[in-house]
């Protein structure tokens, strides 16, 4: 059995698996061939195992986050009955295996769900770790409670918008994407990730029944926003979004993101709202009173060619 079918077979015993750790996924946002795992095992028993993106580009070595993928997480089991110390220290035994069967690389530039907290190994062996925030509604069971904890623009936006917005479910990813769109070219950027990206990643969660599309729409049929979210067992997480600035004022976002929520809390435990570090958006999300969460950006450079190259850009 190889390591990846191991894998895949010791991520089917784990009820609680991330989305971005699911094999499917990873083949989608990698390509087949571009990620692989590391396992380690004690008397055939697997005891951890991590799957990870690696790809060669202008002859480097990189183990770098795909487009549209929050985060990676080694998955590790632990036992009943386990004291505090004897988890840690296992963990970071596990840990340390994981890493050291990694393959040669130039670059390792990885964020990591916010589950992952334990630094250490990485620190120990020369890599460096920023930290990052996204924001976490962490219990969706009461809606109301959840409501009453946003800012009360953000209720008084919702109320307004209500009156003259409706919120549908689409299949229309190109349409979605065309919104999307509009996000980046406020910013004067261009758009990150393709078409033909997005729309490889709408298949693969359509056929795993994980995402919802949702626009917002006015009387006239005008798309104000719309979102594009997907989630697992445990979390829903907003992947994508944008909005038509000609209708900023009409509260449709707010809505929008509102209805994301209200649709999660049938699916899921939790809603993530996955960064952004953008004073703005931070802004914005924070208005929805989520807890503010950290979660880590590891990185190491092994080629001075390339240290050099990246040094040069900047």
């Amino acid at each position: 059995m190889t390591a990846k079918e191991k894998y895949i077979s010791y991520c089917n015993t784990l009820p609680n698996i991330s989305l971005f750790q699911q094999a499917w996924w990873l083949d989608t946002v990698c390509g087949k061939e571009k990620w692989n795992v590391t396992v380690h095992e004690n008397n055939g028993n697997i005891l951890g195992a991590w799957a990870y993106p690696i790809k060669r580009k202008k002859g480097f070595s990189l183990i770098n986050m795909p487009m549209l993928t929050p985060g990676s997480l080694p998955v590790i089991t632990y036992f009943p009955g386990q004291k505090p110390a004897t988890k840690i220290s296992h963990e970071q035994q596990v840990l340390d295996e994981l890493i050291n069967q990694l393959p040669k690389f130039d670059l390792f530039d990885l964020y990591f769900l916010p589950d992952y907290k334990n630094h250490l190994s990485f620190h120990w062996k020369g890599f460096t770790q920023t930290t990052r925030y996204t924001y976490l509604i962490k219990d969706l069971s009461s809606l109301d409670k959840v409501f009453d904890e946003f800012n009360a623009s953000i209720r008084t936006q919702i109320r307004k918008a209500e009156k003259e917005i409706t919120i549908t479910e689409s299949d229309d990813v190109e349409l979605f994407y065309k919104i999307n769109a509009l996000t980046f070219k406020r910013q004067s950027k261009a758009v990150p990730y393709s078409l033909n990206y997005v729309k490889q990643i709408d298949i693969a969660c359509k056929k795993n029944n994980c995402r919802k599309i949702l626009l917002a729409k006015d009387k006239e049929g005008n798309i104000h926003a719309a979102i594009y979210l997907v989630w697992d067992t445990e979390s829903a997480y907003y992947l994508m979004g944008g909005a038509d600035e000609t209708y900023k004022s009409s509260g449709a976002y707010s809505l929008l993101i509102w209805e994301a929520i209200k649709r999660s809390s049938q699916l899921t435990k939790q809603f993530n709202f996955c960064g952004s570090m953008l004073p703005a958006v931070e802004r914005f999300f924070r208005s929805f009173g989520g807890e503010q969460t950290p979660y880590l950006h590891i990185k190491k450079i092994n080629s001075k060619a390339l240290k050099l190259l990246l040094a040069l850009k900047k």
